[in-house]
């Protein structure tokens, strides 16, 4: 009797601590898939690490969309955070979208190979002009390497000839305006996906079925494009990826499915079910990764899939 006191007298000071603020909750790790319907046409996904915020680019509307804390009982839904200048006389659509160090947001415009250009959102939700180097490149991947300088997949297609793309790297300098754009992988045919892993870049090439690597720090410091050769994994039509720190990728593969793919370049299914995958976020604290499921289907809605992971 007397140790079934303490237990209870234990219990109630833990839940008195806990409703006065002194015991921080522990977060506990996804265990079930879940959809999140999305009311739009979603591409790109990014995750902020500092709490678990997500934000999606919406070709709807053009312009990028967010929510907190995803998939709980209590999530607010999806608010929109800024809306992307669309080029006069052509169709919407974003691509990926990346935070700088700043808390800035890059996101990418497709441009369907007139109008392509990267734009800069403050947290206050102001839009930029970072980038609309080479404007007939259709953009894709984004990857930022620091404030003032990022990397961006693309791809140019004349007629009836087949695509031909690379990597670049483009450096924003100190006075407005000043962008450069100097190409640092090509002789791929659609790259979409960019991911780094270390020193290590990985780029997803649709049109090959393939995933290249390619040594980073080499490729900026050479003084011509390094040709992509060097295949790490193949994947049936890959599309925007994401890594964990593990080194485990994650993109699109085949028509409904996305798979994690090993260091060893072993790609594995961890789900099949989807309508049309695009964009990937890891959620590195909350082990989840975080899917664009954009519908194919009339009168089905997009969704965002929350899957649990390592």
């Amino acid at each position: 009797m007397r140790m079934k006191r303490r237990l209870t007298a234990a219990f109630a000071m833990t839940m008195f601590l806990a409703a006065c603020g002194s015991v921080a909750p522990v977060s506990t790790a996804l265990k079930v898939p879940l959809s999140v319907p999305f009311a739009g046409t979603p591409n790109g996904v990014a995750v902020r690490d500092s709490d678990g915020a997500v934000f999606v680019t919406d070709d709807r509307t053009n312009g990028i969309v967010t929510t907190s804390h995803i998939g709980d009982d209590d999530a607010p839904a999806f608010s929109p955070y800024a809306r992307i200048p669309a080029a006069e006389g052509e169709r919407a659509g974003l691509s990926q979208i990346a935070f700088a160090p700043n808390g800035h947001l890059l996101v990418e415009r497709f441009g369907f190979g007139s109008a392509s250009a990267v734009f800069d959102v403050a947290p206050s939700g102001q839009v930029l002009l970072a980038a609309d180097t080479h404007a007939a490149r259709r953009r894709l991947g984004l990857l930022v390497i620091d404030g003032g300088t990022f990397l961006s997949s693309w791809f140019a297609k004349e007629g009836s000839a087949p695509a031909a793309g690379g990597v670049s790297v483009i450096t924003r300098g100190t006075a407005p305006g000043q962008v450069t754009e100097r190409d640092i992988v090509t002789g791929l045919g659609k790259p979409v996906g960019l991911a780094t892993v270390g020193d290590t870049l990985y780029i997803s090439d649709q049109a090959a079925n393939r995933i290249y690597k390619v040594d980073l720090q080499a490729a900026r410091a050479a003084n011509a494009p390094l040709a992509a050769s060097d295949v790490f994994a193949t994947v049936d039509a890959p599309d925007l990826m994401a890594a964990s720190p593990d080194g485990t990728l994650y993109t699109k593969c085949g028509a409904h499915a996305v798979c994690s793919i090993s260091t060893r370049g072993r790609p594995t299914v961890i789900a099949a079910d989807l309508d049309a995958p695009r964009g990937v976020a890891v959620d590195v604290a909350r082990k989840r990764l975080v899917v664009v499921d954009r519908s194919s289907t009339p009168g089905k809605p997009s969704a965002l899939r929350v899957l649990p992971i390592r």
